[in-house]
């Protein structure tokens, strides 16, 4: 295979990242994506602490105010508490989720951009290999994940017992106060370990984010038998190409020998442009480039001017511009007609003399 046929030693063409791209193929951190919908979740209870406690206190009124209206046992009675229940429910839990999945959303836009990815989510007869599965449940990579993970819920548990004594006398006293203000101070302690968590869980993602920036780019790395290959087949085979690229110069020059002989003049840049100039009032609305060409085919078209006397005038920005701007065939546009008119009276005027 072309992966075996040396070392990964180049750079991931565009097209091979653009492949990797379409099949779904790309640098993502799961661990940060977690800690932002743990954030949005985060920041969700905290803006919706005081309409939920609403809420849910008004919720145990009317669930005690109809159970008390009706049997439970009878599926009539038990009904509107299921719906208000099921109703309240999703009042409660609605902006939560949306909230924490915006954040996610958002982790996930930051990380790749807009992907939809068809390819990735057909399904793939070879994950259920059980050798493939044993190979990936057993290998480094799953190693260093399981310790990673290890390694995060020690830093979470540190933090929960730091938070614990760091609040431990206001804990102690919450039993001693009224419903409210307990609530209200035990939800602020569970806001700040929380806050807590998901810091250190954003900078772990980060890292991680880097890290699988990084192992992504020398997974996409090809050998230079891959480069090779993939020019083939996006470019063709070098040895056609040349011969294309042969014929093409074999067929501009004799375009070249057939056109220039009908020119009037030939402006230069002096020796790597030149542009041969036709221009017949009775059969043209204005002149015409009729051959251009640079370096070899420049020098060319100055050879076949002096076999034919035709006159050659440099004119370093004019011959610049025409070769940039006006393709052969067509006309000079108008913002040049003052420049190849003076060039043209000056040819006239030295076939007059001659």
């Amino acid at each position: 295979m072309a992966e075996d046929l040396g070392e990964k030693s180049e750079q991931p063409t565009p097209k091979r990242q653009q492949e990797a791209r379409d099949e779904g193929n790309v640098a993502r951190s799961q661990d940060l994506n977690g800690a932002l919908l743990l954030g949005g979740a985060t920041v969700a209870m905290a803006l919706l602490a005081e309409p939920m406690l609403g809420w849910s206190m008004s919720a145990l009124e009317e669930l005690l105010a109809l159970e008390g209206k009706g049997n439970p046992l009878n599926a009539e009675d038990l009904w509107p508490l299921v719906a208000y229940t099921t109703s309240l429910s999703l009042r409660i839990a609605a902006p939560l989720l949306i909230l924490a999945w915006l954040f996610a959303f958002g982790g996930s836009i930051v990380q790749i951009g807009w992907l939809f990815s068809p390819k990735s989510i057909q399904p793939k007869f070879k994950k259920l290999n059980p050798i493939e599965g044993f190979k990936r449940v057993f290998s480094m990579k799953s190693v260093v994940k399981g310790a990673m993970d290890s390694a995060k819920v020690c830093v979470v548990v540190l933090i929960g017992a730091v938070t614990v004594a760091q609040y431990r006398n206001e804990i102690v006293v919450l039993p001693y106060l009224d419903l409210r203000p307990a609530l209200a101070e035990l939800g602020w302690m569970l806001f700040d370990l929380m806050l807590r968590i998901v810091a250190v869980l954003l900078l772990l993602g980060l890292i991680d984010f880097a890290w699988q920036k990084w192992k992504h780019h020398e997974d996409m790395k090809m050998t230079k038998q891959q480069v090779k290959d993939e020019m083939k087949q996006t470019e063709g085979d070098p040895e056609t190409r040349r011969r294309r690229m042969k014929m093409q110069q074999v067929l501009s020059a004799q375009r070249v020998r057939a056109a220039v002989p009908k020119a009037d003049v030939i402006v230069t840049n002096p020796e790597h442009i030149s542009i041969a100039i036709q221009y017949d009032p009775e059969a043209m609305g204005a002149p015409r480039v009729v051959a251009k060409g640079a370096d070899f085919l420049a020098l060319r078209i100055r050879q076949i001017a002096l076999q034919h006397g035709i006159p050659i005038v440099e004119r370093k920005p004019l011959a610049r511009a025409l070769y940039r701007d006006v393709p052969v065939g067509a006309e000079v546009p108008e913002q040049f007609y003052k420049a190849v008119a003076e060039i043209l009276a000056y040819v006239y005027r030295l076939n007059q003399a001659a």
